[in-house]
């Protein structure tokens, strides 16, 4: 029995009509429409003095089944043109005529250097017609014997024309009936791709849906576009159609090729084409593979573009590897396992021997690595903790101080009435007290200014005084700043605990600092203003410093939230920036990149308060991918608040240096264990094959 659908209905087979070999509907017995019109209808209209409207017919270049193609000269602009008409002339269908309106509109939309532009659309006495330019080199069908023999050319030509299909491919116009007779050469040779007469446009998945009326030429068609049916056809079908000519090019022959449509399409549907180089074995092996691997016949074993066929030729002419080499080096190596299947079976034992050695000995050093890992880091937790601890106390000092300076009855007589010398006079002698007071503890730590803000924000009074124009602060407000905020939140609430600031940018000394302020009070109760600081402390404020006797080398860092500047929104919640670093990094501003700071907001707002009447609470946690902010390498890190301020000690060690003795045990594994093994397992194996090649040798020889 034939074939049959999927439904069970007998496939009937495609007919050619015998005048011009163009494909019939499985309905339709004979000649094709075309051919059948030019019998009843005799040869295509003449027209008075070979006359076309503008154009003047010189001589017959092609035709095909539906459409005739002239050498004509246009009067108007006096150029040679190619001049398509309908065969049929006045009596042409509405079918025929929208075709040659559709193969005119597709070749119009695509603009590229190797397609056949259209000059001119019209109708000219019920005659549908189109003109393009004239291409002196005719088609390639007729040039196809100088490519014989010429490889490199036929694939150079090839990938022009597959670039030209591509960019019909990419504007949803699939070909279908690529052929050399549908390319053009000019008088340089150059190829153009013509006869758009098929052409679909690709719906949105890449797809068209091929109909029971199967068109084109069978010999250049792929399987599925060669059976009729609902199927759905894709740019493989052009690829497929590349690939054939490609094959005549190289042999000068088609891949597939039988008497009758039915012996092709069996032909086709069984057998493979048979491979260029046993026609012709000076065919290059990569361009063989190319050809072969655009007549795969499943479309998805093909190239998935015009394009990549055209890389693919672009390789091959740069004398570079293709991508479709059919016999690659594990193929090679399973086909040499299949002939020696008594060497493969021992270097396969070795190489599995070998294999579980090397991953035993790795997996116990990256074993090793965790656990030293885990070390680091439980080290720099509880480092963390100490450094933070450490700092706070230390901030502890000039925040009691400045608490108790809010609370001086001269400030709040001063500031009741706003008299500003006398509070120039005391932020001087508070300053230079303090100064004394906080130098006296043997650290390196001082009041840099003492201001004064009334309730609004206003700045009344400061020491040091400023020293140039430009930085004058008297009544300037600074009530957007997180330290006077701060104060005014504690004023609120009636306490009088003096409040540690987010990091900020002076506008005056455009340095990074933070402040302490502390709310003021009158005789009253009354919040009347807010006293604020800034210390100048050692770069560390007093951190852990590293390398300390009993401590394992690490680098301490502080971070700070991060304060507005003027007019502009609060920072993220997350936005640290680098307060100090040891050792010292650069001056400019430096933040906590990436999701670390999100961590620390994290972490912080899962731990518990501080009961009252207890020591602040302070927890470590580590980081799980951290880069140091100042230098960006990796490093291993724990982190812990400062108290209820807005400071975070961090406490890394460099993840190189923490893992050198690992590192070292590894490389001595490797150097001087596997690598031996190795080797040894390759002269082991070498020395068997020698053995077992001389005693085949000898058993030959007897």
């Amino acid at each position: 029995m034939g074939a049959t659908t999927p439904g069970g209905i007998p496939e009937i087979p495609p007919k050619l009509c015998p005048h011009c070999g163009t494909v019939l509907s499985s309905v339709l017995e004979g000649m094709c429409p075309g051919c059948l019109l030019d019998t009843v209808m005799g040869p295509p209209p003449s027209f008075p003095e070979d006359h076309f409207g503008d154009y003047a017919l010189v001589r017959e270049l092609a035709q095909g089944g539906m459409g005739v193609v002239y050498l004509a000269r246009q009067s108007s602009l006096e150029r040679l043109v190619a001049l398509k008409m309908l065969t049929g002339g006045a009596l042409a269908s509405d079918a025929e005529m929208r075709r040659v309106h559709d193969e005119a509109k597709i070749a119009a939309s695509l603009e590229h250097p190797n397609i056949v532009p259209i000059h001119e659309v019209g109708v000219h006495e019920e005659i549908a017609y189109f003109t393009m330019p004239l291409m002196e080199g005719g088609s390639l069908a007729q040039q196809m014997h100088r490519f014989h023999g010429r490889f490199r050319e036929a694939a150079r030509l090839l990938e022009t024309i597959s670039r030209a299909v591509h960019h019909g491919h990419q504007r949803g116009i699939l070909h279908r009936d690529l052929k050399p007779a549908n390319v053009l050469l000019d008088a340089a040779g150059v190829p153009y791709v013509a006869d758009f007469g098929l052409a679909r446009a690709l719906d949105a998945e890449a797809r068209v849906t091929q109909t029971c009326l199967v068109e084109g030429t069978l010999s250049y068609m792929p399987l599925e576009q060669a059976q009729p049916g609902d199927v759905p056809l894709t740019v493989a079908v052009d690829v497929y159609s590349l690939g054939v000519i490609l094959y005549e090019l190289l042999t000068g022959r088609l891949p597939f090729e039988a008497e009758s449509v039915d012996a092709l399409l069996a032909r086709m549907r069984e057998g493979r084409p048979l491979a260029p180089r046993a026609l012709h074995p000076r065919i290059p092996r990569s361009l063989e593979a190319i050809c072969l691997k655009c007549l795969e016949r499943e479309p998805a074993r093909r190239y998935g573009s015009a394009a990549e066929l055209a890389d693919e030729l672009k390789r091959f002419l740069e004398d570079r590897p293709v991508l479709a080499m059919p016999v690659g080096p594990p193929e090679r190596a399973w086909m040499w396992c299949l002939r020696q299947p008594l060497g493969a079976g021992l270097l396969a034992t070795l190489l599995w021997a070998l294999a579980v050695a090397t991953v035993g000995t790795f997996r116990l050093v990256r074993a090793q690595e965790e656990l030293l890992r885990k070390s680091v880091l439980l080290t720099n937790v509880v480092a963390a903790r100490a450094s933070a601890l450490e700092t706070f106390l230390n901030l502890e000092k000039p925040r009691n101080r400045v608490e108790s300076m809010a609370k001086d009855q001269k400030l709040v007589e001063a500031l009741e009435v706003r008299h500003e010398e006398d509070l120039d006079d005391f932020c001087q002698a508070r300053y230079e007290e303090a100064s004394r007071s906080l130098a006296a503890l043997g650290r390196d730590a001082r009041f840099e200014r003492v201001w004064v803000e009334d309730a609004s924000g206003k700045t009344l009074a400061r020491w040091p005084a400023p020293t140039a124009p430009d930085q004058e602060f008297r009544h300037k407000n600074y009530g957007w700043r997180d330290y006077w905020q701060g104060a005014q939140r504690h004023a609120h609430a009636r306490s009088g605990k003096a409040y540690i600031s987010r990091a900020y940018v002076s506008e005056s000394h455009h340095r990074l600092m933070f402040a302490i302020s502390a709310p003021v009070y009158n005789g009253k109760g009354e919040w009347i203003g807010v006293l604020s600081a800034t210390v100048a402390s050692n770069s560390m404020l007093g951190l852990l410093p590293p390398n300390a006797p009993g401590v394992s080398q690490y680098t301490v860092t502080l971070v700070s939230l991060l304060d507005r500047n003027r007019d502009e929104e609060l920072p993220p919640a997350h936005q640290y920036v680098v307060m100090s670093h040891d050792p010292p990094g650069p001056g400019d501003l430096r933040f906590l990149e990436g999701n670390l700071g999100k961590q620390i907001q994290q972490a912080l707002s899962e731990s518990p308060p501080p009961k009252p009447g207890q020591p602040p609470f302070f927890e470590g946690r580590k980081f799980e991918d951290y880069r140091d902010p100042v230098s960006h390498e990796t490093e291993l890190a724990a982190f812990a608040p400062v108290g209820d301020t807005r400071f975070v000690v961090i406490v890394q060690t460099r993840e190189q240096e923490a893992l050198a003795a690992i590192t070292l045990l590894a490389d001595h594994l490797t150097w001087g264990w596997i690598l031996p093994f190795a080797l040894g397992t390759g002269l082991v194996w070498l020395v068997f094959w020698g053995v077992r090649s001389r005693s085949l040798e000898q058993r030959t020889s007897l």
